[in-house]
């Protein structure tokens, strides 16, 4: 098996900073595969304590971005999981979620959790190369 750790400049940092011991993004057999990724503000790779619908919005862009350091883009993700401390955000993070996917929604859980410190969603998926 072919399995590649990729080095997700900012993220990568970030998620060593708070000592999560996880790789951002890991590629192998003609896929990626992400960790949770937190609501990281990619300018400064802190982690944004906000509103859910700011929250989700980094979170997805921190996607977006480690997929393209991998070779894949959001729009070929075909399985999301969405972690978050209170299943009643679900309705609010969709309002943000529904357009980074407007050609089509990947396969998708969403998970209520205990409480993480000072953020309230992770998403990881799982999104075949180009």
């Amino acid at each position: 098996m072919d399995r590649t750790i990729i080095e997700v400049p900012v993220i990568s940092d970030t998620l060593r900073r708070i000592g999560a011991p996880v790789a951002a993004l890991v590629r192998t057999n003609g896929m990626l595969y992400t960790c949770g990724m937190p609501p990281i503000d990619l300018q400064t790779g802190d982690i944004v304590s906000a509103d859910i619908e700011t929250q989700t919005r980094l979170s997805l862009e921190a996607l977006a971005f480690a997929l393209e350091t991998g070779g894949g883009t959001l729009a070929d993700t075909i399985r999301a999981t969405v972690y978050l401390t209170d299943p009643a955000l679900t309705a609010r993070m969709n309002s943000v979620y529904r357009d980074y996917f407007p050609n089509g929604f990947p396969a998708r859980s969403c998970v209520g959790i205990g409480p993480w410190p000072g953020f309230d969603i992770e998403i990881e998926c799982t999104t075949p190369i180009r």
